[in-house]
């Protein structure tokens, strides 16, 4: 799936990295650790797989990331 919005990085729980979807909808992002600190507050558009169930954050369903570009 593709999805386009903005990385942000939360400070919970030991910290996870969120994408806020252009609609709204919130995704735990896993994988790619270096690519997302070099996105934190950038706009990206981002092509993963959806995780079954929700990691400690709880912070919407989980997002592997497999390629992700800045925009």
């Amino acid at each position: 799936m593709k999805v386009t919005g903005t990385v942000e990085f939360v400070d919970l729980e030991g910290g996870l990295w969120r994408l806020t979807a252009d609609d709204g909808t919130r995704y735990t992002l896993i994988g790619s650790k270096g690519d997302l600190k070099s996105a934190k507050g950038a706009r990206v558009e981002v092509e993963g797989s959806l995780d079954e169930g929700f990691g400690i954050g709880m912070s919407g369903p989980q997002l592997r990331v497999s390629r992700m570009r800045k925009l």
